[in-house]
């Protein structure tokens, strides 16, 4: 006792200095702040974190050497106790800081008096290996942390220190900070993408999978965008920047991680505070059992709680869960939308570019007036269409470009969303749009065109419809075709016990229960516009189904906000605007089953690590009243269940070095493709025909 007394008076002293000398610094501080000059600068830590761990481990195994050898040799036990003292300091301050600043009784405080406890017995070295394995643990945890981390950020973190840009024809290397919009970067086999833009010039293989997840390169043509930090493999190309540094979708991805990182499931929340309302009991066990046990006995007990392994183990496995998902190209915006998936029974799908490809493509062409034909008709149309981004609307142009087609000039327009256009074409007005828009601009629908609108219907096709004047002339029959990995995905979903699958779509009611049936929903919801599918979501809410809603995030704000998760197929394009909690960056459902096989294996991952740390203290407390273990016996099973507990935690990051190192064993064949654009970028740089 007499040496606890010793210890505790020793760090007593130590704390007033360093509170004496805080009120100083602070004091120097306050004046700094006062001046401008000196604002700036900033007081940094000599080392960090993990290196001081590091140290107090090398330390500790000091401490425990002198505390064995000092019950051999008792004149060296003034200098024992001060290393054993130095060695405590950051415990004894944490045990601190938790009975007087937050005033509750934790993990730390339990070990804290444990260890006291052990140290007033007489037990040195056992004392100081106490002391020492929870530096070990810290720093074993802290690189466990880091290294997550570290994996989840710098699956987007490739970026070339220099870059070369095409400047009046010359080209020219510069740093990459310098980089800006409008620059012309050229980029070729096997450098990094250094920024965000649009292919001018070129055709390239670009890697991709560490953004979007896609296991297949990409093509990249003229007019397609890419992406900073994306690999070309091969190829050489022109890209105009219109993003550069923190504007660029990676940098986007990063920030949204870096906020993802300190997420709480609510199985962590529950572990913590069922852990928490252990400590009073425990700490009062230990102490009554005193007397039948003794002062060992109680030491034991004390070594037997779990709350501190519990606050480290689960944000561990919820972050290598985050990590899982960024490494297949899921942004997990919203952690709690990871847990929720869970519990989701229901999805809702947007047709239009969630189900289907988001283009269609025009098939035929109705002419409705005999002084018009197919050509004209498709030439207004695109013309209408020519400067909006929708999908329908890239249809019809792609229509008329593959027609040779010459759009003619309009003169204003008038949009209407949900609806269609109004525009000015020489001495005509144009409407363009759904038979909705006709209707409502008071345009007469004759039987004969209705006939026509009724049969291409039933065949499932939504259509276009274009008027002239006050007359209904063509119709553009848009053929949707179903993404090929919806339907095996339906198949999936039914397995895992989804109970309601529904289509949600602006399309008319004949194509929209087409596809409905050729999928097996459950149900589908026709002529819908954007502003009324959060309806939709809420109605089955109310039915006692947890809905997750499956669309695109930039347009169904509502609907999505309104889901109880909500994922969005924009891709990697609309990361910075997009609503959804989960964005899926490939633009496919392809990783739709791998999402819910990683919230399931997160519920299953917190779950075991509850279980092991539950199991060790169990074991440890059970022990103490069964078998009299010893108080290092009792710290070596505690410290197992935390490095069983860490293991655990760690489990997805190994899976997925299997999964990379299995792609790295067997990569795909050459494409004849690939083939192609290494043959042409060898002929543009030869010059050679």
């Amino acid at each position: 006792m007499f040496d606890l007394g010793i210890v505790l008076m020793a760090y007593a002293a130590i704390r007033l200095y360093e509170n004496h000398q805080a009120r100083r610094k602070q004091k120097l501080i306050t004046v700094e702040l006062n001046s401008e000059e000196q604002t700036v600068a900033e007081i940094a830590a000599d080392d960090s974190e993990k290196q001081r761990d590091l140290h107090y481990i090398k330390v500790s195994v000091i401490s425990v050497g002198l505390g064995a050898l000092r019950t051999f040799y008792p004149p060296i036990a003034l200098l024992s106790l001060g290393v054993f003292t130095y060695t405590a300091i950051p415990y004894l301050k944490r045990m601190e800081k938790s009975l007087i600043e937050e005033e509750k009784i934790d993990g730390y405080v339990l070990y804290g008096v444990a260890d006291m406890m052990t140290l007033g017995l007489g037990r040195y070295a056992t004392a100081a290996f106490g002391v020492g394995l929870v530096h070990t643990a810290h720093y074993v945890i802290s690189n466990a942390q880091d290294k997550s981390k570290k994996m989840m950020i710098d699956v987007f973190a490739q970026q070339p220190q220099y870059v070369w840009i095409l400047h009046d024809g010359v080209e020219i290397e510069i740093p990459l900070e310098k980089l800006s919009e409008n620059h012309i970067v050229v980029v070729t086999t096997g450098e990094v993408i250094p920024a965000d833009g649009i292919v001018i010039q070129g055709i390239a293989t670009v890697d991709q999978h560490a953004l979007t997840g896609e296991s297949q390169p990409a093509e990249k043509e003229v007019g397609d965008r890419v992406f900073a930090s994306t690999v070309l493999m091969a190829g050489r190309i022109h890209v105009k920047v219109d993003r550069s540094g923190q504007e660029t979708t990676v940098a986007k991805i990063a920030q949204i991680l870096n906020k993802s990182i300190n997420y709480k499931t609510r199985t962590q929340l529950r572990g913590e505070q069922w852990a928490d309302s252990w400590n009073v009991p425990v700490l009062g066990l230990a102490f009554l059992s005193m007397p039948i046990l003794g002062p060992v006995g109680t030491v034991v007990i004390l070594n037997g709680h779990i709350a501190q392994t519990i606050r480290v183990i689960a944000p561990l496995g919820t972050l290598n869960h985050l990590n899982i998902a960024a490494h297949k190209g899921i942004l997990v915006k919203d952690g709690s939308a990871l847990e929720n998936l869970g519990k989701i029974d229901a999805i809702l799908f947007d047709k239009t570019g969630t189900l289907t490809d988001e283009q269609p493509t025009v098939g035929r062409i109705i002419v409705c007036d005999e002084n018009y034909t197919e050509r004209q008709i498709l030439a207004y149309a695109a013309a209408a269409e020519c400067k909006l981004a929708h999908p329908i609307a890239k249809a019809i142009i792609q229509k008329a470009q593959d027609s040779n087609i010459t759009l003619p000039n309009i003169a204003d327009s008038k949009y209407q969303i949900g609806y269609g256009i109004t525009v000015h074409i020489a001495n005509d007005v144009v409407r363009v749009g759904s038979m909705r828009f006709i209707e409502s601009e008071n345009i007469a629908i004759s039987d004969a065109v209705r006939v026509q609108i009724q049969l291409a219907q039933q065949e499932g096709h939504s259509l276009v419809m274009v008027a002239i004047g006050n007359k209904i002339c063509g119709i553009l029959e848009m053929h949707a075709s179903v993404r090929p990995e919806v339907k095996q995905l339906i198949q999936k979903l039914r397995k895992r016990g989804i109970k309601h699958l529904s289509i949600v779509s602006g399309d008319h009611q004949n194509p929209t229960q087409r596809l409905a049936a050729e999928l097996g929903m459950n149900s589908y919801f026709h002529s819908v516009l954007p502003t009324n599918k959060a309806e939709i979501v809420e109605k089955l809410k109310r039915q006692g189904y947890s809905v997750c809603f499956i669309g695109d995030g930039i347009n169904d704000t509502i609907a999505m906000k309104q889901a109880n998760v909500s994922i969005s197929l924009s891709g990697a394009t609309s990361v910075a605007t997009d609503t959804a909690q989960i964005v899926l960056m490939d633009g496919s459902l392809s990783h739709l089953s791998n999402l819910f096989e990683i919230s399931d294996s997160l519920e299953r991952n917190l779950r075991n690590s509850l279980a092991i740390n539950l199991s060790a203290g169990v074991i440890t407390i059970g022990s103490a009243f069964l078998l009299r273990i010893d108080i290092i016996t009792a710290m070596l099973i505690t410290q197992a269940g935390l490095g069983v507990g860490l293991l655990n935690a760690m489990s997805p990051l190994k899976q997925l070095k299997q999964e990379e190192l299995s792609n790295t064993l067997n990569p795909n064949a050459t494409s004849k493709r690939h083939e192609q654009v290494l043959l042409l970028t060898h002929q543009q740089t030869t010059n050679k025909p």
